[in-house]
């Protein structure tokens, strides 16, 4: 079922952040090389399994043999399938509410179509800022053949600045509109509210102190692993989906001060390899930084 996966997930030379960088050919030096693929007839369910094997959230779905773009699956689409969005009706309607029968359904059921890619010759510079005209988070890239040789995406952009980039304060540029939730919130109550309020990563709080996050990777591991099927007692998803988000969420959560360097915050990113930090200020939670909160900054500044 996987013979169509090729490689891991390998990132080329590091030079951007020291340099503007407009030459042709140079958003391969900070891509991820040998993308995993795989083909429009793997199971959904097997499409949440690679993509937790090989850490990644965002899924190319080629043709066999040509590894042609097909469409695409990130993790997005896997929360709306299992949280109530509009992929929800693939289990309530075509499968009646079947949630086990729905999972083998192929993966061109959920996955984009219309896919946004950028070609081999892109800059950095105009990379970056079509992913903020086409809201975003990142793209394949496609040679002439409109094959995938590569991926970039917004931590690719952010872990190539550790050390490099700075001057700000954190509390310049953090969101201080937050989402949060409890720890007694189930984990279908947090794909819906992810689907809601477009986010993928959402801070949990208990008695005003950050006590952990739940990420849409978070929950796509819960799906691929057996703990899920285990927990239901049927067919229906919403048995699983009851658990507490205190079961799946992250607790050892990395934070930082509102008062210190964006760079710091950059370097805690590049080597936990994680897209946010909670802004705590004694003990309080009082924003979050992100990797688009940092590119955007940098877009301000001119420094693409």
């Amino acid at each position: 079922m996987r013979e169509y996966i090729y490689g891991k997930l390998d990132r080329g030379p590091i030079e951007f952040g020291s340099r503007r960088a407009e030459k042709e050919r140079e958003i391969m030096k900070i891509a991820r090389k040998n993308v995993v693929c795989v083909p429009p007839t793997m199971p959904i369910k097997g499409v949440a399994e690679t993509m937790v094997e090989y850490d990644t959230r965002r899924m190319p779905i080629v043709q066999p043999g040509t590894n042609k773009i097909q469409g695409i699956v990130v993790t997005r689409d896997i929360i709306d399938f299992l949280g109530g969005g509009e992929r929800y009706n693939l289990i309530k309607n075509k499968h009646n509410g079947n949630f086990l029968s729905a999972i083998n359904e192929s993966v061109r059921e959920i996955m984009s179509h219309d896919v946004a890619y950028i070609k081999d010759n892109q800059s950095v510079g105009d990379t970056l800022k079509k992913m903020y005209e086409e809201n975003v988070g990142g793209f394949p890239i496609l040679d002439k053949n409109s094959t995938v040789i590569g991926i970039v995406e917004e931590e690719d952009f952010v872990y190539n600045l550790a050390g490099i980039w700075s001057g700000f304060k954190i509390d310049e540029i953090m969101s201080k509109d937050l989402t949060t939730i409890t720890p007694g919130f189930t984990i279908g109550d947090t794909c819906r509210l992810m689907i809601k309020n477009y986010r993928r990563r959402i801070p949990v709080i208990s008695d005003d102190e950050l006590v952990g996050i739940v990420t849409t990777f978070d929950i796509i591991n819960y799906f691929a692993s057996s703990k899920m099927l285990e927990r239901m007692r049927g067919e229906n998803v919403e048995q699983a989906l009851n658990a507490r988000i205190s079961e799946i969420m992250t607790k050892d959560v990395k934070t930082v001060k509102p008062y210190e360097d964006v760079g710091k915050a950059i370097e805690i990113m590049e080597k936990c390899k994680i897209g946010l930090l909670p802004v705590v200020d004694e003990n309080s939670i009082v924003g979050i930084i992100t990797e688009r909160d940092i590119l955007e900054k940098m877009m301000q500044e001119g420094n693409v």
